[in-house]
């Protein structure tokens, strides 16, 4: 069995003190143990033995889409079946999957998956995962591609991640070495203008200031971005005009694993997730007590009677691109999932 290490939280508020430093400080092209150097020419003398082959990542993840694809088209559905497609996630992932049978566990979502194409790192530590870029179309007809994160727990594989790629993005070109394995990156790799572990602060940073503070100029607007500072701006202005009760919204790196992988242009391909937390409060005793929405009811922890204070928690999974090294272009998000995974009501 192989060992895998404890993930711990990421500390954001350690993140952003430090990433001035981080994001400006001399390079450090130290690669991961047993990789290559970026921008040199590996031989097949030179080439390390990869601890998943991309024939084994072929076989996992057809393994789990198959899985899926049997189970969520289960006619009629049975408890059971829920079980055993839960099982073929785990972290961003499981959330995600688990609050979508929650809110309509007799209708879970159906897919069709295309063709992958797969981004097997070569040199990596346990756990071990490796990403797939793949065509997924819903029951609807509807088609988007999509970024699939596996990774390798208790001997088996799962899904972890999935975030489908925004209008007008497309993939980066990854670097690939002689037998078509990619390169990942150190989660402080400095060869790039954000190193990978700090680029889910940073984002959270964007979501929350906008323009303002430490993020500005580090990450590119738009709507997954500064667009959600926007957005923030504008409920808080509504909520202050409102007696009864007042709005916040936070985001904050989550403590699900970061993966990243070298581009071909000597930038990164960023793999991580954000939770946001949206809470109404109300002000004043005379106020009418919050209601919890009709279709959140489902995610309620506790009761869902009209409470004092309602925090509703989204698990957002982002891909994005970050330039290399004093290339002086913002990082740009290209793909998002999310949804509300919890609700709590006190």
């Amino acid at each position: 069995m192989r060992a895998h290490r404890r993930r711990g939280p990421l500390a954001l508020a350690l993140a952003l003190v430090t990433c001035a430093a981080a994001c400006s400080g001399p390079g450090d092209q130290t690669p991961l143990k047993g990789g290559m150097p970026p921008g040199s020419t590996p031989t097949s003398a030179s080439l390390a033995k990869p601890p998943v082959t991309l024939e084994e990542a072929d076989d996992a993840l057809e393994g789990v889409l198959d899985a899926e694809g049997v189970l969520s088209g289960a006619t009629p559905h049975l408890a059971a079946d829920r079980r055993n497609m839960l099982a073929q996630t785990c972290e961003a992932q499981q959330a995600l999957s688990s609050a979508a049978f929650n809110v309509s566990p007799d209708a879970p979502p159906h897919h069709t998956w295309g063709r992958p194409r797969l981004l097997v790192p070569r040199v990596q530590r346990a756990p071990y995962w490796f990403a797939a870029v793949v065509s997924r179309e819903d029951s609807a007809g509807g088609s988007r591609t999509a970024v699939l994160t596996l990774t390798e727990r208790d001997d088996r594989w799962c899904v972890s991640s999935t975030a489908l790629l925004e209008p007008g993005e497309k993939i980066p070109e990854i670097a690939r070495d002689a037998e078509g394995y990619a390169t990942a990156l150190d989660q402080d790799d400095r060869s790039v203008e954000i190193s990978p572990r700090l680029m889910a602060p940073l984002h959270a940073t964007a979501a929350e200031q906008g323009n303002q503070g430490i993020a500005a100029g580090l990450i590119e607007k738009g709507r997954r971005t500064t667009g959600y500072a926007e957005e923030i701006a504008t409920e808080r202005k509504k909520y202050k005009a409102d007696d009864c009760q007042a709005y916040d919204s936070i985001f904050g790196a989550s403590g699900y694993p970061v993966r990243a992988l070298r581009t071909a242009d000597g930038g990164a391909m960023v793999v991580y997730s954000l939770v946001r937390t949206d809470t109404l409060t109300n002000k004043v005793p005379p106020c009418a007590m919050i209601r919890v929405p009709r279709h959140l009811k489902p995610l309620v922890s506790g009761s869902d009677l009209p409470v004092k204070e309602l925090r509703i928690v989204e698990t957002q999974p982002y891909v994005s691109v970050v330039p290399r090294r004093n290339a002086h272009v913002p990082a740009r998000v290209i793909a998002y999932l999310g949804a509300v995974t919890k609700v709590f009501g006190t």
